[in-house]
């Protein structure tokens, strides 16, 4: 097991260069939120577009679209109809697909959707789809664990599953306690049951992949148990897959990014006080760090 760090990090990370433009740095279609649930969304837009990525789009129902718009004005809204549980119509979720067809984007799918994710994803991941690549995370990982998307889902070929504990326990059929009881393990076994990247979220957040090496990331700290933090996080994975990076070296750095972020936020307020929309105040420091840009 490899342990990630700050040089292996800042020799990852995508340089932006004089000659380019928006369309030079990818784009990111995040599926996300619900009435009930509209910050996670925001908060996964907001984690994609401070990690570089040259559009963000958002398909989302109105009331989250409005949110989100508001505090990231950035964002390029794909508004959509509400179902009777208050996510995403899954007509127009295909309509999301399609669009995409043609200028493949990264997607990200999952955080805040509710209990719409299945229908949602079974019409965002058809044999058409062009995605790509994809970060599976919160309520796309249950309905792939309930087997929702069918006993064999059409992941895309870049697909990034990013499970906290209780999400990896049900993608695997075990309980909590069995996966902290040897979290390499479950981490190389979430990889290859379905065939792509894992981020084992937790304290040491483990990163693993069919053939290669694990790594382990020692940044992060507990200000970063409490809801969002890991919308924050698939934003920015999404962001550095748009970018070009390879799923697993976009995965090492956005979890080390994430977690060297809260660190510097911990030390500027408080573990206790800090929130997961902090962190992204914290990033610009820790990347001016590591570039020099």
């Amino acid at each position: 097991m490899h342990e990630l760090n700050q040089h292996k990090i800042a020799a990852l990370l995508p340089q932006r260069r004089a000659q380019s433009n928006k369309g030079s740095y990818g784009s990111v279609a995040a599926a996300a939120g619900s009435l009930a649930y509209r910050g996670a969304a925001a908060l996964c837009v907001e984690g994609a577009l401070r990690t570089g990525a040259g559009l963000v789009y958002l398909a989302s129902v109105e009331p989250v679209i409005q949110l989100v718009l508001t505090r990231t004005p950035e964002c390029c809204a794909l508004p959509c109809r509400t179902d009777a549980d208050g996510g995403i119509l899954a007509a127009d979720a295909a309509a999301v697909r399609q669009r995409f067809t043609e200028k493949p984007a990264v997607l990200l799918a999952g955080p805040g959707l509710g209990p719409s994710a299945a229908r949602i994803l079974n019409a965002l991941l058809t044999a058409d789809a062009k995605w790509k690549a994809a970060v599976l995370d919160a309520d796309a990982l249950n309905a792939l664990a309930a087997g929702e998307l069918g006993q064999f889902p059409l992941l895309p070929t870049n697909t990034v599953l990013t499970p906290h504990p209780g999400e990896a326990a049900r993608l695997l059929g075990c309980s909590v306690a069995q996966i902290q009881t040897d979290r390499p393990a479950a981490a190389q076994e979430l990889a290859e049951r379905y065939g792509c990247v894992a981020v084992l979220k937790g304290s040491g957040t483990l990163i693993a992949a069919p053939g290669r090496e694990m790594l382990h990331n020692p940044t992060g700290n507990p200000g970063l148990a409490r809801g969002g933090s890991g919308d924050v996080l698939a934003g920015m994975l999404a962001a550095l897959l748009a970018q070009g990076l390879a799923p697993f070296d976009a995965a090492a750095c956005a979890v080390w990014l994430h977690g060297a972020a809260a660190d510097r936020c911990a030390a500027r307020t408080s573990q206790l006080t800090m929130l997961p929309h902090d962190i992204l105040t914290d990033l610009a420091d820790v990347v001016k760090e590591l570039t020099g840009r």
